[in-house]
């Protein structure tokens, strides 16, 4: 880093290098960021997510660099924001993200995240994929071989002899910041997300960059992670371990900004066809989420008649789903001239099977009551996650016959 570059990670609140601090209240939490607003309102939109332990201020390299307004938030427990005594997930961090991006009339916007901040990204992408132009992943944790915090924890110890060290004064400053408790909770909730089942849900294109000396993200890895996602490209950062933000900012800036260039609001944000919606299941998703996207569409298609047999199906589907299997999947609501298709896509290559029902038992009775319902169902095999699955869908009939 340079001494401008230093100076930068350790000014806040004070204004430096066209930046100012903000804080905001959201979801209950207090939310400190680091802005810088193009008064033109013409340039990229970019938003800047720290990963674990860390803060704004090893991010402020990149930030600097980027064309545009670009803002920084410190997540809630790290940095300058409040410091809540629950411990985020991912999921839930993001979940306070996109509040605040909401808030702030912010969408289209291109979304760079480091390390844990690239699991906070895809959760992002995944829920309000609205938001989103573009997601550019910078030495994505965690690689699915090193998924316990003992593991992670080697891997930080051998990227520090590659870093440089007068990030030292800034990441004690961060450590201190959040407390050991925080850190340790939030890193084994960063290697229980299993990062590779979400990369396939992200719609956004997705740009990775890597560090040539990053001992926490191999080469390896951050291929197969490319080639989960729907569209994925990737660049090697020379001369950097992990924390290429900090010391390639201005590479990994002009890296992002022709990512950004090539993927504009316009082209990657626009809603699916208005005949098909679709929301990514998982172990969290409960049936009463599916149920309430169900309703809102049927409203928007006019296609009333039948809610509550709609409503029936998509609730059996969606709990096969998060009962059964491990890498969650989606439900997909297409709507036809004279009916609804429901379909849910899941990673359990094995085909359904009607069962008699056990007076024994008081399950079991899902497919029937699909089988029941539905025009026609059934199912056929599909790839979710990297992996076999199946799709399983059914039929429902606009009206009943008379």
């Amino acid at each position: 880093m340079s001494p401008a570059q230093r100076h930068m990670t350790r000014a806040a609140p004070s204004a430096s290098g066209g930046f100012t601090s903000a804080t905001v209240s959201v979801c209950g939490l207090r939310l400190h960021l680091r802005q810088r607003l193009d008064p033109a309102g013409t340039a990229p939109v970019w938003l800047l997510l720290h990963g674990l332990a860390v803060s704004h201020r090893y991010l402020m390299p990149t930030a600097a660099a980027l064309p545009g307004s670009v803002y920084v938030p410190d997540l809630p427990g790290f940095g300058l924001s409040g410091k809540p005594v629950r411990v985020l997930t991912a999921e839930q961090h993001a979940e306070v993200i996109a509040t605040w991006m909401d808030a702030a009339d912010l969408s289209g916007v291109h979304v760079l995240g480091n390390s844990f901040g690239c699991q906070i990204a895809v959760e992002l992408a995944i829920r309000r994929p609205d938001l989103i132009a573009s997601l550019i992943l910078v030495g994505p944790t965690v690689d699915p071989a090193a998924s316990t915090p003992g593991a992670q924890i080697r891997r930080w110890t051998h990227d520090m002899l590659s870093e440089d060290p007068h990030q030292i004064p800034m990441i004690v400053a961060d450590v201190r910041d959040a407390g050991p408790r925080r850190i340790l909770r939030t890193l084994a909730h960063a290697v229980g997300h299993h990062i590779e089942r979400r990369i396939p849900l992200v719609r956004a294109p997705i740009l990775i960059l890597r560090g040539q000396h990053d001992r926490i993200v191999p080469a390896g890895w951050v291929a197969r992670a490319a080639s989960l996602a729907r569209t994925a490209r990737t660049v090697e950062v020379p001369d950097a371990a992990h924390n290429a933000v900090t010391t390639a900012g201005s590479v990994v800036a002009a890296q992002a900004a022709v990512f950004a260039a090539t993927h504009t609001a316009v082209e990657t944000t626009k809603e699916p066809p208005l005949d098909d919606r679709r929301m990514p299941v998982e172990h969290t998703t409960s049936a009463e989420q599916a149920r309430r996207l169900t309703e809102q569409v049927l409203r928007d298609w006019n296609m009333t008649e039948r809610t509550g047999d709609v409503l029936l199906v998509v609730t059996e589907l969606v709990q096969n789903v998060t009962r059964h299997t491990d890498d969650g999947g989606e439900l997909h609501l297409h709507r036809q001239d004279d009916a609804v298709l429901i379909e849910v896509t899941d990673t359990n290559p094995q085909p359904p099977r009607l069962k008699a029902p056990s007076r024994a038992e008081p399950g079991g009775r899902g497919l029937l009551i699909v089988a029941a319902t539905a025009r026609r169902w059934g199912n056929r095999p599909a790839r979710w996650a990297g992996r076999a699955g199946k799709i399983v869908w059914a039929e429902i009939a606009r009206r009943l016959p008379d």
